[in-house]
C-alpha cells in the first residue's frame, strides 16, 4: 500500500463504530503530519479529561482507537464528549519533540536490499544514503510489534512498494522502507515485506520500563551514517547497558 500524499484531512472527524466497545474517530485518508497531530492532540486531551469509560487510545497514523466499557458510557454520550474535545483541539499544547541522533550503517550484510533500491530508483549510493540520512523526520506512530516507530520518507524513495516476497528473517535493528513510510529500526526480530536498506545498534523495545519505547509519536529522528567499526563498537556498548543514545537539542 503506497500512502496518499497530495491529499488534506477531513474538514471534520469521522466516527466509525467498531462493535461495542470500539469507536474509531479518523481525520483523514493521507500520510500528513497536520492530520497526525490531529491524533495525538485527541489522544492527549482524552487522557487530560478522564472520562469514565474509557479503557485505552490506541493512536494510528491518521486516527485514534477509543476502546471503551459499554456498561459505564454509552456510544452517544462519548461521542459527544469526544466532539468537545475535538472542537478545542487548537488549545492542546502537546509534550515537546525530543530529536533523537540514530546511528546507521547502510548495505551489505547490514542491508541487504539497499542495492537492489538504489538500482530501481535510478541512483548511486552516495545519492541514497544522503536523500535518507540527509534530513529529521516527524514519527507518526509506534506500531506493530515491538512499538515500531515509522515516518514519512522523502521521493524517490516514497514511491516503492513493498516487496512481493516477504523477508521471513529479518533482525531486531533492520533499517526498514516500502509504501512511503520509513520504520526507524525493527524493534524484534522477524518477517516484513518492506525492503530492508541498513541497520541501527540501538534499541526501541524495554517491556521492563514505562513506557516500554525508547522513540515515541511526536518525537523526531535523524541518521547519522557510520561505518563498521562504530557500528560494532555502539552495539557492544547497547548490549552491555552502558550507550546514551544521544538527544539533539
Amino acid at each position: 500500500m503506497l500512502y496518499k500524499t497530495d491529499m488534506k484531512g477531513y474538514p471534520r472527524a469521522r466516527y466509525l463504530i467498531a462493535g461495542d466497545h470500539g469507536i474509531s474517530v479518523e481525520f483523514g485518508d493521507c500520510l500528513e503530519e497536520e492530520v497526525n497531530l490531529k491524533v495525538q492532540k485527541l489522544m492527549h486531551g482524552l487522557e487530560k479529561a478522564r472520562i469514565d469509560g474509557i479503557i485505552e487510545t490506541n493512536p494510528t497514523i491518521r486516527s485514534l482507537f477509543v476502546y471503551y466499557d459499554p456498561l459505564r458510557i454509552c456510544v452517544k454520550s462519548l461521542i459527544g464528549e469526544i466532539r468537545r474535545i475535538e472542537r478545542r483541539m487548537a488549545d492542546i499544547a502537546l509534550p515537546e519533540s525530543r530529536l533523537f541522533e540514530i546511528p546507521i550503517i547502510y548495505g551489505g550484510e547490514y542491508g541487504p536490499d539497499f542495492e537492489e533500491v538504489a538500482k530501481r530508483l535510478d541512483l548511486s549510493p552516495e545519492e541514497m544514503i544522503r536523500i535518507h540520512s540527509g534530513k529529521e523526520y516527524f514519527i507518526y506512530d509506534t506500531g506493530f510489534i515491538g512499538g515500531s516507530a515509522h515516518f514519512k520518507i522523502p521521493p524517490p524513495l516514497d514511491s516503492l512498494p513493498r516487496k512481493k516476497t516477504p523477508n521471513l528473517g529479518v533482525p531486531a535493528g533492520a533499517v526498514l522502507i516500502a509504501g512511503g513510510l520509513g520504520s526507524v529500526f525493527k524493534p524484534l526480530a522477524g518477517p516484513t515485506g518492506w525492503y530492508w536498506i541498513g541497520t541501527s545498534p540501538l534499541r526501541q523495545w524495554f517491556p521492563e520500563k514505562e513506557p516500554p519505547l525508547l522513540i515515541l509519536p511526536g518525537d523526531k529522528i535523524i541518521y547519522r551514517p557510520v561505518d563498521k567499526e562504530e557500528f560494532e563498537r555502539i552495539k557492544r556498548m547497547v548490549e552491555e547497558g552502558e550507550f546514551t543514545v544521544k538527544i539533539l537539542p
